[in-house]
């Protein structure tokens, strides 16, 4: 039974070295507590327009000679869906048909259209439709990840949640409580941190994701011991399989 007893702790041993805590994998639980009502979100931000932003923007009208102006050339749209694009200059301009530079730096999407149809209500009879877009919303995952890469976005709106699930989710090697958010804004390059181990991660600042934003996922450090010492993976099962060996070799010997 004494025998029995140190095989049973050996194994456990064995079994606790080779094996990461349960409690690292939950996403959100650690304290405080997700809470049990909604809660108000108060971080979530709209995108707003760069320096080297693209933009794609249609104009439309029951009249079409009077959209013709302001639109780039017929090929342009037909393989564009209709759509025109445009770079943000340094200075923060696009250069629009018939009307000439319109600063849009710093605005958001809906500010963006309204300027537009501001400054295109003088030519036409019944208000036209602008539609605009963000063409280069996009975010780049990298690290311990199953499928790193660089991921265009066609909404405004996208989570860090949202872009690990765009990234194949996180590896049995992912380190959740320190994901790496690089963001470059208005000529800074800012560098923070979220915790998917905890649910404050929800009102962190870097819980929604801008455009450009880099997100590193670091590796455990139980993947760089079995990458330095791939024989060190193996340790404790051959730990095991030496203890059941003694094991049965002793009950062996104690019945003869």
């Amino acid at each position: 039974m004494k025998i029995l007893f140190q095989f049973l702790f050996l194994f456990f041993v064995a079994s606790m070295s080779s094996c990461t805590s349960y409690k690292a994998f939950l996403n959100y639980n650690e304290s405080p507590r997700i809470p049990d009502g909604p809660m108000m979100i108060t971080n979530f931000k709209p995108l707003t327009i760069q320096s080297s932003d693209i933009l794609r923007i249609r104009v439309s009208s029951l009249n079409a000679t009077a959209v013709a102006p302001f639109s780039m050339s017929s090929s342009a749209n037909k393989e564009g869906g209709g759509f025109d694009e445009y770079l943000v200059n340094s200075e923060g301009d696009i250069s629009f048909p018939t009307i000439g530079k319109i600063s849009v730096i710093g605005l958001q999407i809906e500010e963006v259209k309204a300027k537009i149809l501001e400054k295109l209500m003088p030519f036409f009879e019944q208000e036209p439709i602008i539609q605009v877009r963000l063409a280069n919303f996009r975010v780049n995952v990298n690290g311990e990840v199953r499928g790193p890469g660089s991921f265009t976005v066609y909404n405004e709106r996208l989570t860090i949640i949202e872009a690990i699930s765009l990234a194949g989710d996180f590896t049995s090697y992912s380190q959740r409580d320190s994901i790496l958010i690089i963001r470059e804004q208005n000529g800074e390059r800012n560098f923070g941190y979220v915790n998917f181990n905890s649910s404050e991660i929800f009102s962190s600042p870097y819980f929604y994701l801008q455009q450009n934003d880099v997100v590193y996922v670091r590796p455990r450090k139980t993947k760089v011991n079995s990458i330095r010492d791939p024989a060190s993976r193996f340790l404790p099962w051959i730990s095991a399989g030496v203890s059941v060996t003694l094991l049965v070799f002793t009950l062996s010997r104690s019945r003869n």
